[in-house]
This record gives C-alpha cells, sequence and structure tokens, in this order.
C-alpha cells in the first residue's frame, strides 16, 4: 500500500536539472508505462497529464482527480490528449479505476518494500517466548 498520497506522489519539487529537460509532457514522456499491452484505451502520458492538471486544481485524492476528469471541459481533455470517440470526436476521460492505477503502477512511492526485516509489535507479540506484553 502507498504510503504517499497522490499530491506526494504527483507533485514533487524538480531539481535544477529537471526544470532544464523541457516540458512536462516531454518528461512523462520518459516514463516506462506499466500497463500490459492488451486493454490499453487511454495513452499513458495523457492520463498522467490529466491527473496532474486535477492535483495542481487542488484535488487532493483519488476520488477528487476522477471528479475533475469527469467535469473537464472538451477542450481541456484535447489538450492533455484523452482518447476520441471516433463518430462525434468527443473525447473521454480516464476512469478513476484506470487513474489509481497508472499512479500506482507508476509512482516509485507504491511499490511493496519487504517487511521481514522489520516486525511490527503486533507480530512480536504472537512470537512465543517474545518479550511483548
Amino acid at each position: 500500500m502507498c504510503r504517499q498520497s497522490a499530491t506526494v506522489c504527483l507533485v514533487k519539487s524538480p531539481t535544477r536539472q529537471d526544470r532544464a529537460t523541457g516540458s512536462l509532457t516531454a518528461r512523462l514522456a520518459t516514463l516506462a508505462d506499466p500497463r500490459c499491452r492488451r486493454g490499453k484505451r487511454h495513452p499513458f502520458v495523457a492520463v498522467l497529464l490529466i491527473a496532474c492538471s486535477a492535483v495542481v486544481s487542488r484535488a487532493r485524492s483519488f476520488v477528487a482527480i476522477d471528479e475533475w476528469a469527469a467535469d473537464a471541459p472538451q477542450d481541456v481533455l484535447a489538450r492533455l490528449g484523452a482518447r476520441s470517440t471516433t463518430a462525434l470526436a468527443v473525447r473521454i476521460p480516464p476512469s478513476g479505476a484506470t487513474i489509481r492505477r497508472v499512479i500506482k503502477d507508476t509512482c516509485p512511492g507504491t511499490r511493496r518494500r519487504p517487511s521481514s526485516t522489520t516486525a511490527s509489535p503486533a507480530t512480536a507479540a504472537r512470537r512465543p517466548g517474545s518479550s511483548w506484553p
């Protein structure tokens, strides 16, 4: 489970070298897409840009990011690269579950760390002969 909020994962203070590399779109394009090849409906960079735009607009949870994406105007979704339907060229934002999965799989704070080296007090209490009350 990620111990960082969506805000911490998406808005990091860049170093001088990072600021000199170019736009946010170019920086996000350098990240590897962690999703499987099958079932991709939304461009990876578009999902991250929509999430970043929501966070900049004071969305502080995944639910708020989802609501921001659902309420975003068509021209904003077009600028952020959201996919469109072929019939009417209506831009469709990614679902909240898609945004959450992409951020979870992309954010370095969401990787599981091995917990075998440190035992919690609850685990220590279950061990026979432990000194925990």
